[in-house]
């Protein structure tokens, strides 16, 4: 099978596209999880604070509770998430400098420290995942208060 050669340049160059691809799906997903987390906690506590409370049987203000407080984690859980995005670039921005200082040559691919990545992976899901159960959550609420 004959495979052609792509020069390194475009490599690179294809590399950094894909990387800034992949990073705007990421801080776009962490809008989403950020507005969608707000929004509805925002909107549903609204509810109660405005007026006469609708009632609630026990097990859906248990889930009312919990939805709350996994939107809130969701939040927090994003908050950190960019923080350790932060670090990371920090991290990385530290190496190429290091690496412009000592004139080394060629290509490099300088990734964060394991651990920054592993705390940023584990940070990022945790925040979609309490924003998925938050909202079913307080979807299983509402549908209790309606009979559903």
């Amino acid at each position: 099978m004959n495979e052609e050669k792509i020069p390194l340049t475009e490599s690179l160059g294809m590399f950094n596209t894909y990387s800034v691809e992949v990073r705007s799906k990421i801080d776009a997903l962490v809008r989403q999880v950020l507005f969608l987390s707000g929004g509805v906690q925002a909107i549903t506590i609204g509810a109660f604070l405005n007026g006469t409370p609708p009632q609630f049987p026990s097990e859906a203000i248990s889930l009312l509770k919990n939805g709350w407080l996994l939107l809130s984690a969701s939040i927090v859980f994003s908050l950190l998430f960019m923080l350790g995005q932060v670090f990371a670039m920090i991290a990385v921005g530290l190496k190429f400098s290091a690496k412009l200082r000592n004139s080394r040559a060629g290509a490099e691919i300088m990734n964060a420290p394991m651990p920054l990545r592993v705390f940023n992976w584990v940070v990022g899901l945790s925040a979609f995942l309490a924003c998925a159960g938050g909202v079913v959550a307080l979807s299983k609420a509402a549908m209790s208060l309606i009979g559903a």
